[in-house]
């Protein structure tokens, strides 16, 4: 593993921390792959939500089919939004990291 991986890794173990100690604020996200997957967008774009919210969808798309949708809005009123309607809906993800609300769900 390179420096590069080694960093996002403690990246990513940092965000775990955190994440649990936030989860009493606000966590309804019973899906350990969803929860791996916020906390991995956000290691790699940190404070980006557009791009946040763009690669959450497309991941989730990846790795689990398609229909997902993201959300995410932070404390000081930044958004990042990339949305797939339908008029099913049936698993999401919502959690507070560092005063940002996410949100994955799939509509499908």
């Amino acid at each position: 593993m390179g420096m590069t991986g080694r960093l996002l890794l403690f990246v990513v173990f940092a965000f775990v921390i955190a994440s649990e100690a936030m989860r009493a604020k606000r966590d309804n996200c019973k899906s350990e792959k969803l929860r791996e997957l916020v906390l991995e967008t956000v290691g790699i774009y940190p404070h980006q939500y557009s791009y946040q919210a763009k690669y959450l969808k497309q991941q989730a798309e990846e790795r689990f089919g398609f229909w997902w949708s993201a959300v995410i809005v932070s404390e000081r009123g930044g958004y990042g939004m990339s949305a797939v309607y339908d008029q099913y809906k049936n698993t999401s993800c919502e959690m507070m990291l560092f005063d940002t609300y996410y949100w994955i769900g799939r509509t499908c």
